[in-house]
Formats: structure tokens, C-alpha cells, sequence
């Protein structure tokens, strides 16, 4: 097979990281607006409504995803602003949840979370399954997950693997709301307890 037969369908990568850019507005706007509630609840529609919306234009996503994977691709989904846009976005879930958590660990978890999404669209771009069912299972499950984990999260294991998982994916972002944190905080930065609070 050529090297030309190997290229995505030949749609404009502008055009497809425009549409790109546009779901993570549309998903952003929608985080916004969700009502209070748990943070399981929450990210569960958050990754209902985005999946959703990149559903109308699956093929170009399929496309504009594998062109990222190339070696010399000339953008990076997973690295600069977008994904870290979207970990700000999902920041903002986690800190507008009825359990949100106190800094740096909500950016933490917002990064994980952005983690989690990421790896749901990858498994959905691949999923053959009728109606993406074997997707909306994942959701399902993951839903439940997050309701039973949730609160282990002030656990120092589960706290630092969060953190470890955010120095992972998106170092920078991390690292910035470190600097943040420890400008703040007359601990220099100690990280706080990973637990509930309420306004």
C-alpha cells in the first residue's frame, strides 16, 4: 500500500481541527450550564453531550485523530493549548460539583478527567460494536466507577496517583498551578488534604 493510499480522507485538517475546537467550545459552554450535583453525575453528562456532539461528524474526528498520530502530523491533539483548554474545562466541572475538592487537587483531578475523556473517544473512534453500545457500557461503567471511588480521593495513595497522573499528561498545566498554589499558600505549596468543601 502507498504511502498516498495510507493518508486520511482527503478533508481539509484545517477544517476538521476548526470543527475540533468548536465541540471543545460546545462542551465547555455545557459544563457551564450544568446544574449542581455530584461530580459523578456531572462528568457523566459532560461525556454524554460530548460524544454526542462529535457523533455528527465522526469521520472527520476518525481522520483529524489519526493524522494526529502521524510521526511528522503538524498538529498535536494531546499536547498544547487544546487538551489543556479542556483540562480547564473539566477544572471547572470538578470545582462546580456539590463535592468539589479544594487547589491544586481539583486541577489534578480536572487533568485526570480530561485523561479519562480522551481515552473514551479513542475506544469510541474504534468501536464497531451496533449503535456504539459497547461505548455507552464504558460510559455506564465509568459512571459507576467515579460514584464508588469518589470517596476514596482524600486517600494519600489515590491523592498522589491523581498528581502523578496530571505530571504525566500535561506536566506544564501542572506545574503552573503549583507555582500558583504555593504563591498562595504559606505551606509553600504543601499540598492541602484531598477532601470535600462546601461554599
Amino acid at each position: 500500500m502507498s504511502a498516498k493510499s495510507r493518508e486520511p480522507p482527503n478533508r481539509d485538517m484545517t477544517s476538521s481541527l476548526a470543527l475540533y475546537d468548536q465541540f471543545i467550545d460546545s462542551l465547555e459552554a455545557t459544563i457551564d450550564e450544568l446544574a449542581s450535583g455530584q461530580l459523578a453525575d456531572r462528568y457523566h453528562q459532560a461525556l454524554q453531550h460530548a460524544l454526542s456532539q462529535m457523533s455528527q461528524e465522526r469521520a472527520a474526528m476518525g481522520a483529524l485523530f489519526a493524522a494526529a498520530l502521524a510521526e511528522d502530523a503538524e498538529f498535536d491533539l494531546f499536547r498544547g493549548d487544546r487538551p489543556e483548554r479542556l483540562a480547564r474545562v473539566y477544572h471547572r466541572l470538578v470545582l462546580g460539583s456539590d463535592d468539589a475538592l479544594r487547589e491544586p487537587k481539583a486541577l489534578e483531578l480536572g487533568i485526570a478527567l480530561y485523561t479519562v475523556h480522551m481515552l473514551i473517544v479513542l475506544f469510541w473512534l474504534y468501536d464497531r460494536s451496533p449503535d456504539r453500545a459497547s461505548t455507552q457500557k464504558l460510559l455506564k461503567l465509568v459512571h459507576e466507577l467515579f460514584k464508588l471511588v469518589r470517596p476514596l480521593f482524600f486517600l494519600p495513595m489515590v491523592s498522589q496517583g491523581i498528581a502523578s497522573l496530571a505530571e504525566i499528561v500535561l506536566p506544564q498545566l501542572r506545574r503552573e498551578s503549583e507555582r500558583a498554589a504555593s504563591q498562595e499558600d504559606p505551606r509553600n505549596g504543601e499540598h492541602q488534604d484531598f477532601d470535600i468543601h462546601y461554599d
